[in-house]
């Protein structure tokens, strides 16, 4: 520092000084005021008895008080001060004759910033009036600072401990003792160990004091995961944070510190978001990303360790999309719930089971000895599920379609073992419902050509692949042909025919179907046109054309089929649309709307494969239906069996009570015939009348006007099969 800096420093100090002079003999008194005002300070008074000089002192504050120690009165110099000190914070000056010993130790007691003996020299009074002045200030910066350390340390969110170099509690804040449940005063001096008992991990094991480690290695220590503090009323709280040593500006230590929060809020809110993240808020199974994650675990476990065999099980509920649509989504949140519950208790602890979405479940097994234990399972989670489901009003039964994969080397990834799974469990579908199956290669490449197929049969569509086929609908009292059933067929460019059974349910998984329908419906429906302005004004003939139950999810159906009637020019009396039983189940009101407005244009409507749906007995009654047609395995082996027999008669029997007509499907021999015929079925097609016609022999039907059906020789039937 400059000496003018200093000088000016000085000038500053001594013109803002204010000193209280307590003397009892009037002359010193009036001789240190004189002093005090040439060394250019302010003198806030003089005080001859202890009394005055505290009056004096809380009126003035002055920011030095020179006391003598033998006053008038009852009070010395060394009791005032006390009481000075004690109320406000000033430097103490004594300015004495006193140098005994009994004196000074009793002036020691009230930290006096000098002690000049009398006389005293100008030189001696200035070099400790200044010296302690600035100590005062001095002082006071650092007490300020220690305060305003002292208020955040008391103000912020996390707890504070520090120790000194033996470990022994040196402070602590307020959010410390709360945590603890320590008070500081009883925790000062304790060993830290004692107030900061920590555990950590699941088994809470007994974790070596922080603090002790950092004064042992004088370096910092973070706390592990899983830590918790035993509180004072032995309550386990999550803390987590640091601990550092205490070092001073000479990298001395001192002791240390260690500053923690109490998590369990953020415990339970990370808790709350994983299980958001990966739990079914419905069924509170692991979701499909938990499963997944734990099965990759497994496999990439099982690239290093070849003693995890596992077995994966896809579960997928049979008809649960027909509960939802038919009793309501309450009734069917509460099908899932339970299912849920049912699944988890056919399990191992040891096991996982998750609901992967809808009514999908996935089951993960553990330590399983083969596949026959797998299949065992699947076989105890259908007889589990096989049980009624009492849920509010209604007695539900239900089964599953599971498949089964085995863990095997080969996998890479979890979502391919999920693939082939699902692969499994879709067979298991088609081989009847309540089963399982076992995925094998053949399988996937089964699933492979399906996915082929299905991207030709987009190109089909466009590329002008597919034909419709017309197969006689025959009058059986007259054996007149009164209208044609339109078929598609598909001549592949590479495979040749594909039958119908083999692409039409392809058709209607991936929604192709609505394509293929109205295709189907146009080129019928102008080919019909064509084919009644070659006749005589007087026939009537008829299209029937099948309409899926994806439309019934469409608004734009009766527009789409209205427009198409008036571009081809054909009458709406000349279009029957068939539909099946599954569809007025799936879709009970949009179906009711859309084939109410159909009928209002003059079209009639028919029910395809009546009796092999899962029931629409009691929805009959709601849509105007005209005919029902009797599916072809009631029709065949007639002759020979008097149930079918039975069946026929009582679908006819309905159709004829409720109004509508009947057509008998796969009619193939004379006998049929004249089954259907002495039942009072009014209509049928099959093989006996014709096979499904190209457009080129009905065309040659239309121009000799050869109507009236002859029986075709039993040598052309082929399977009814082919009839789709």
């Amino acid at each position: 520092m400059s000496s003018l800096h200093a000088q000016k420093e000085r000038s500053t100090l001594v013109a803002s000084a204010k000193i209280l002079v307590v003397e009892d003999e009037g002359l010193i008194a009036l001789d240190i005021e004189n002093h005090l005002h040439e060394l250019g300070y302010q003198v806030a008074g003089v005080a001859e008895t202890g009394d005055d000089a505290i009056q004096l002192a809380l009126d003035s504050e002055p920011d030095l008080v020179l006391m003598d120690i033998r006053l008038k009165g009852n009070m010395d110099g060394i009791e005032a001060a006390a009481s000075i000190t004690s109320q406000f914070d000033v430097p103490i000056i004594f300015l004495t004759a006193f140098a005994d010993q009994q004196t000074l130790d009793r002036a020691k007691l009230v930290s006096p910033f000098g002690y000049i003996l009398k006389p005293f020299d100008t030189v001696d009074l200035r070099t400790n009036i200044e010296i302690s002045l600035q100590k005062h200030r001095s002082e006071q910066k650092v007490k300020q600072q220690k305060t305003w350390l002292n208020t955040i340390l008391e103000s912020i969110g996390d707890a504070v401990v520090a120790t000194d170099q033996h470990g022994s509690v040196t402070y602590m804040n307020r959010v410390a003792e709360s945590i603890t449940q320590w008070q500081t005063t009883d925790a000062l001096g304790k060993d830290v160990s004692e107030v900061l008992p920590l555990v950590t991990g699941q088994a809470k094991d007994v974790l070596e004091n922080p603090l002790i480690q950092v004064l042992r290695d004088q370096t910092g220590v973070v706390l592990p995961e899983n830590t918790y503090l035993i509180n004072k009323n032995r309550q386990e709280i999550p803390i987590d944070d640091s601990a550092v040593p205490i070092v001073d500006d000479q990298n001395q230590h001192h002791g240390a510190v260690i500053v923690f929060r109490d998590i369990t809020e953020r415990l339970a809110v990370n808790q709350q978001l994983f299980r958001h993240a990966y739990y079914d808020s419905l069924t509170d199974l692991p979701n499909r990303e938990l499963f997944i994650d734990r099965l990759q675990h497994l496999l990439d476990l099982n690239k290093r360790y070849t003693v995890h065999p596992f077995a994966v099980l896809f579960v997928d509920l049979d008809r649960f999309k027909m509960v939802n649509d038919s009793l309501g989504h309450p009734v069917g949140d509460q099908l899932l719930i339970t299912t849920a519950q049912r699944l988890q208790q056919c399990l191992r602890p040891s096991d996982t089971v998750a609901r992967f979405g809808g009514d999908e479940f996935a089951i993960l097994l553990e330590q399983v000895g083969d596949i026959d234990c797998a299949c065992m399972l699947a076989e105890r989670i259908n007889t589990e599920l096989g049980a009624p489901y009492h849920l509010g009003n209604y007695d539900l039964f239900n089964s599953a379609s599971i498949g089964i994969v085995q863990g095997h080397p080969r996998y890479e990834l979890a979502d391919e073992l999920i693939r082939d799974a699902d692969i499994a469990m879709y067979q298991a579908k088609t081989n009847g419902k309540g089963c399982y199956a076992v995925f094998d290669e053949a399988m996937h490449t089964q699933v492979k050509g399906q996915l082929t197929l299905e991207n030709d049969l987009r190109r089909a569509i466009t590329d002008q692949q597919l034909t419709l086929h017309y197969q006689p609908i025959v009058s059986l009292s007259t054996q007149e042909i009164v209208g044609f059933e339109a078929l598609t067929r598909w001549s592949h460019p590479n495979l040749g025919n594909i039958p119908p059974g083999m692409f039409i349910p392809i058709a209607e998984e991936t929604g192709l179907i609505v394509k293929l329908d109205w295709w189907a419906m146009r080129q019928a429906c102008e080919q019909l046109r064509v084919w009644k302005d070659q006749l005589p004004s007087d026939k009537t003939l008829a299209v029937s054309v099948n309409l899926s139950s994806r439309h019934f999810n469409r608004s734009d159906v009766v527009q789409r089929v209205t427009q198409m009637l008036v571009e081809t020019g054909l009458a709406a009396t000349d279009l029957k649309i068939e539909v099946t039983e599954s569809a007025l189940i799936e879709n009970p009101e949009s179906a009711a709307q859309i084939l109410s407005e159909l009928k209002a244009l003059g079209i009639r409507i028919h029910i395809d494969d009546f009796g092999t749906g899962y029931s629409s007995l009691s929805y009959l009654h709601k849509y105007e239906i005209d005919t029902l047609k009797i599916d072809r395995s009631f029709i065949q082996y007639l002759d020979c069996n008097a149930d079918r027999l039975e069946i026929v008669r009582t679908i006819v029997v309905l159709a004829h009570t409720l109004k509508m007509g009947a057509i008998a499907e796969g009619i193939e021999t004379a006998e049929q015939l004249a089954a259907v015929k002495s039942l009072g079925c009014e209509y049928g097609q099959g093989y006996y009348f014709y096979r499904p016609l190209t457009c080129e022999q009905v065309d040659a039907l239309v121009q000799e006007q050869a109507f009236w059906v002859d029986p075709q020789p039993e040598s052309d039937t082929q399977p009814p099969g082919e009839e789709i």
